[in-house]
């Protein structure tokens, strides 16, 4: 799957928590007005879309949907699916790369930018998009 940045201001904020109130605003830097980026996983967080993006700062982070277009909509064959549930605060489903997907300590370990979870990420990263 690939997406084009159409913009690089966005809410600071999950769309739940911008209709409470919470309206900042932000400019994410890590991303580039019209380049195109690969998805290497996808995160349904608070009743919003985040994608899963290696950024123009050579990391790993989730970025929220609305700051790009799908220009690419076929997802990796090698992808995996799970449901959560619906939590009001937190992660209701998530797709993506295996270890991504079932390992809470890969993704957290994203998060968190721990070195050994960015070198599996950069290797998945290699396996997934030649």
């Amino acid at each position: 799957m690939k997406v084009r940045c159409i913009t690089d201001d966005g809410y600071l904020f999950s769309p739940r928590k911008v209709r409470e109130g919470y309206n900042q605003k932000t400019t994410y830097n890590g991303i580039e007005v019209n380049r195109d980026y690969n998805v290497y996983g996808i995160l349904f967080y608070e009743d919003g879309l985040r994608y899963l993006l290696f950024d123009d700062y050579g990391t790993p982070y989730w970025y929220p949907a609305e700051l790009f277009e799908v220009i690419e909509n076929k997802i990796p064959e090698t992808w995996y699916y799970k449901f959560y549930g619906y939590d009001e605060e937190g992660i209701s489903a998530i797709w993506g790369y295996d270890e991504l997907v079932h390992s809470e300590k890969h993704f957290d370990g994203l998060s968190e930018q721990e070195p050994e979870e960015i070198e599996l990420f950069l290797k998945i990263k290699k396996e997934m998009y030649n």
